[in-house]
């Protein structure tokens, strides 16, 4: 069984305390534009294509770096995303290291680069 395409849902409220950060870097190159989550019913497959918004909308830009990295979930053993490849404006797609065990979920930490 494939895996299906994955909504992302981002935080849509910026930092507002002292000492928060939410752009870094010199440049708009580096700028941390969005983050958030990505829940992933991992199924058989191995690839998955992570939707920015909802795989119609797009974003104003085309991200120049997606960062991935697990923060939960319910598969037992160690599936992480392992590649973000083919990078556009509305989504990307993502491998990952193995398949999963039948409908246990991979949560994902996202962050989209400006």
């Amino acid at each position: 069984m494939a895996i299906a395409d994955v909504n992302a849902v981002f935080q849509r409220v910026a930092p507002t305390k002292t000492g928060q950060i939410i752009v870094i870097g010199p440049g708009d190159a580096q700028n941390i534009v969005y983050k958030g989550l990505a829940t992933v019913i991992l199924g058989t497959g191995t690839t998955f294509t992570l939707n920015f918004i909802d795989g119609t909308e797009t974003l104003p830009f085309t991200p120049s770096g997606v960062i991935l990295f697990r923060c939960g979930g319910t598969e037992a053993t160690d599936v992480v995303p392992l590649r973000v490849s083919a990078i556009d404006s509305a989504k990307c797609t993502v491998t990952i290291s193995g398949a999963g065990t039948g409908s246990a979920t991979l949560i994902l930490a996202v962050i989209l680069l400006k």
